[in-house]
């Protein structure tokens, strides 16, 4: 928790500020053991959660966190040390209110991986098992080291792809804007020339000034339905079960279905190359990496892949048997089992697992704009031939 607090110092001065403790007693003793004497402490966690919920953590923001304290730790200052410190001098309310929530659960006498999960429950599970493995194998710097790049790295790729779709955005939200403005402007002047006559009209200009009347009459009840509907969607999305049904939903789609398996191995990869560059024992290294993975059907695969493994099957033979792997990286995995440098070889899987993520990730965006475009094309080109059709047809029909 967080306190706010007034206390004298031993020069007689008064000072004020804020310190995390588990409890108002835990306040009133850290402060006694910097050698000032408490007037008055009150709780500030309130404010700090509420600022915490105006400014949203971002990846960037759990990297630097991450960087920061692998410098601490790497330098020699004790775990608890380095956190407390870091509550104290974090500028960002979230940051210092998980920071008092780590503090805590390291009093307590959590291991660490259990109070890091607790803390910062935001971050990727797979960033919480390569933290679990560096507790494990001893070298939590590099562990936090190779956390803060994972992070870095998945930022910057979504940094990409947010400016890749920006123009087909753009593009989509312009388009719908025209179409709009067709139906409330354009098409109820002719509806206007040809009341009482649609069934004159060729079919299609009947069906889009009828809809363009119809949607004109009803505007508000279509507005405050598309408005209703995406307030229901944000809040589903707001639902983590909610959200990680819809993309398995979408992860089975056919133009998805490779990509989000590309995606899931590259991770994979990455996760367990790095936990055996740690020196992780490779039983425990498959398992860790398992639970980085978001589809079940990989989950399932792997864990039959891990069960091999333990029988005493080569790593190679197991990937082979639960086809989770294509030829090519079955073969880097076989030359590091036999070659012993199977952390090499993972870490070469990982990178190319991530060069195809995003080749095919150029390929489905490079397909996006012009389907764009050729949907908000036929769509205004639609309503313009049917308006110019209605037009032609003037002569035909009669008392105009």
């Amino acid at each position: 928790m967080r306190f706010r607090y007034q206390a004298l110092q031993r020069d007689g001065r008064l000072v004020s500020g804020l310190i995390e403790a588990p409890s108002l007693r835990g306040a009133h003793r850290d402060l006694r053991r910097r050698g000032v004497r408490p007037t008055a402490i009150e709780p500030a966690a309130p404010a700090a959660k509420s600022r915490a919920r105006r400014r949203r953590l971002g990846r960037r923001d759990y990297a630097t966190a991450l960087k920061q304290l692998h410098a601490l730790v790497a330098g020699g200052v004790p775990l608890a040390e380095a956190v407390t410190g870091l509550g104290e001098a974090s500028g960002h309310p979230g940051l210092a209110a998980a920071y008092g929530e780590l503090t805590a659960g390291l009093r307590r006498g959590e291991p660490l991986p259990r109070a890091f999960a607790r803390a910062f429950p935001e971050i990727a599970p797979h960033i919480h098992r390569m933290i679990e493995a560096g507790d494990f194998s001893g070298r939590l710097a590099e562990a936090l080291a190779d956390a803060a790049a994972e992070l870095e790295r998945e930022a910057r790729t979504r940094t990409e792809l947010r400016h890749t779709l920006l123009y087909p955005a753009f593009l989509v939200c312009f388009g719908v804007l025209a179409i709009v403005f067709i139906f409330l402007v354009v098409v109820p002047r002719f509806a206007v020339m040809f009341a009482g006559r649609f069934d004159k009209l060729p079919l299609l200009s009947a069906i889009v000034i009828g809809a363009g009347m119809w949607f004109r009459a009803h505007l508000a009840p279509v507005l405050a339905l598309v408005a209703g509907a995406a307030a229901a969607a944000m809040w589903a999305w707001s639902r983590p079960a909610v959200r990680a049904g819809l993309l398995d939903a979408a992860m089975r789609l056919p133009l998805l279905r490779r990509w989000s398996g590309e995606v899931e191995i590259a991770r994979w990869a990455a996760v367990l190359a790095r936990l055996l560059e740690n020196r992780v024992p490779l039983i425990h290294s498959l398992e860790l990496a398992r639970t980085a993975l978001r589809r079940r059907d990989l989950q399932l695969r792997l864990g039959r892949v891990e069960r091999d493994v333990r029988a005493g099957a080569a790593l190679a033979v197991a990937l082979a048997d639960s086809a989770v792997l294509s030829p090519t990286a079955l073969s880097l995995i076989r030359v590091g089992e036999r070659a012993g440098n199977l952390p090499e070889m993972v870490r070469g899987l990982a990178t190319l697992c991530d060069e195809a993520v995003r080749d095919r990730s150029r390929t489905i965006l490079a397909i996006v704009e012009p389907a764009a475009i050729l949907v908000l094309g036929t769509v205004i080109g639609v309503v313009a031939m049917a308006i110019f059709l209605a037009i032609t047809s003037v002569n035909n029909v009669p008392g105009l």
